[in-house]
């Protein structure tokens, strides 16, 4: 992260990243060790899923903040990636981006941990084939996918644009890409949108596919194929060493020859890792470019107010010639 730096971290997510404990507390980070200092309340817990560390129990914030001082021990400045819990030290620097940039990037383990969030996305995809039946609320059906993901050992992680723990979005609620959960009945002739994202051993996957509800139009059946035809190219140019942006305007100009880019209202994918949305963004303006072992989700979508929405998204591991990490079909299903 910081060879030869101490560094602390108090975010959950960057907690975890250096001690697999999610919770409330800081770690330290030495060349010698790895020290959590949380709350009495937390130290067993600590203890238990802690993998590497040295669990300290501290009550309070002054008593938080003394023992992290004592921890370093003396020294020069330090990297922290949210100074608010250790006000009044001039010894640390507030660097969010490092913590950030050594997180992208994902080690074998982490990747089994992502490979295995998407076997069970896969599962809940192929379960919902069973439970999107006409007079079904989404609410309803929303629920079978939360317990399929428990019972296989999948925590939910939730959208930072949505309140809801999944999206499932039928007819006209499909035009929003950030649709709540409603009591909106299944109809024949819906699109469905399913987007889902659910963690395992605190890893995510994201994928969403898009279902037809007995008959639909032939007009959403094409538009249905381009969307499809724009996330496959774009998880072909999703590559080491290619820019993002790139990666975005290939994906436009697939929809541009069926005259949909006017629909595609957001960027093509983002990273993927503790958190559902991680750097690198695939965007219009990123200029970052893809390295071996980024984690990323390739995402076309259009969406007709008022009507229907389409979007095919799945989670990809990048390398020389990228791997989609979700395997469920991206044919059309009509169920």
């Amino acid at each position: 992260m910081a060879e030869g730096k101490n560094v602390v971290v108090a975010t959950p997510e960057n907690l975890f990243y250096v001690s697999d404990f999610f919770g409330s507390g800081v770690g330290v980070v030495t060349p010698e060790k790895t020290l959590i200092v949380t709350s009495p309340m937390e130290e067993e817990r600590a203890n238990l899923m802690g993998v590497e560390v040295e669990v300290i129990p501290a009550a309070g914030s002054r008593a938080t903040r003394e023992t992290v001082a004592k921890n370093l021990g003396k020294g020069g400045p330090c990297y922290i990636d949210d100074d608010s819990r250790m006000r009044g030290s001039k010894r640390f620097v507030k660097n969010e981006e490092l913590f950030l940039a050594a997180r992208r990037v994902k080690d074998s383990e982490e990747v089994r941990r992502i490979e295995r969030a998407s076997e069970i996305l896969d599962e809940i995809f192929t379960m919902l084939e069973g439970e999107l039946k006409r007079g079904r609320t989404e609410r309803e059906v929303a629920a079978e996918v939360v317990k399929t993901a428990l019972i296989a050992g999948a925590t939910t992680s939730g959208f930072g644009g949505s309140l809801s723990p999944t999206i499932l979005a039928s007819g006209e609620n499909g035009a929003f890409p950030h649709s709540e959960l409603t009591d909106r009945k299944i109809r024949d002739g819906d699109f469905v949108i399913s987007d889902l994202t659910f963690r395992y051993q605190g890893y995510c996957s994201d994928a969403t596919r898009t279902f037809a509800v007995g008959r639909v139009s032939g007009e959403m059946k094409r538009n249905y194929a381009a969307v499809l035809e724009a996330q496959e190219y774009g998880a072909r140019l999703a590559k080491a060493g290619k820019v993002c942006s790139e990666i975005h305007e290939g994906v436009v100009s697939r929809l541009k020859r069926h005259s949909l880019e006017k629909y595609f209202v957001h960027g093509t994918g983002h990273g993927v890792g503790i958190q559902v949305h991680e750097a690198p963004s695939l965007g219009r303006e990123s200029k970052t470019r893809l390295a071996r072992g980024d984690v990323i989700t390739v995402e076309p979508g259009v969406y007709f107010p008022g009507k229907y929405g389409i979007r095919i998204e799945d989670t990809l591991l990048v390398a020389r010639q990228s791997r989609p990490l979700n395997k469920y079909q991206k044919e059309l299903v009509t169920v």
